[in-house]
């Protein structure tokens, strides 16, 4: 009974310090402070879906005109989200996202 726990007490150190090896903790830079938005957005660019603080927001506004309607406004005050700047910069470039690029 004795070698049997030794055994499990074993295999159970080499278990814990392989996965501390193998999956480390992310970085503090990476994990979300206090006032982050987590929330999870999709990419305009990719579709790729990531939390709203790891990524680039970007905010429309445009001021609303006496003959405008209301549907025009709300359209153009549009979040824009994107995963990195690349793909910020591409979808302004009029490039459209490929599964192979």
């Amino acid at each position: 009974m004795f070698a049997v726990i030794i055994v499990i007490l074993i295999i159970w150190a080499s278990m814990w310090a392989f996965y501390r090896f193998m999956y480390p903790r992310a970085p503090k830079s990476m994990m979300p402070k206090k006032g982050d938005v987590t929330t999870p957005r999709q990419c305009n660019f990719c579709g790729n879906s990531l939390a709203e603080y790891r990524g680039v927001l970007e905010t429309l506004q445009a001021t609303p005109s006496s003959t405008d309607d209301s549907d025009s406004v709300i359209k153009t005050n549009q979040d824009l989200f994107f995963c990195n700047y690349e793909h910020q910069a591409d979808f302004h470039a009029g490039k459209t996202y490929g599964a192979d690029d």
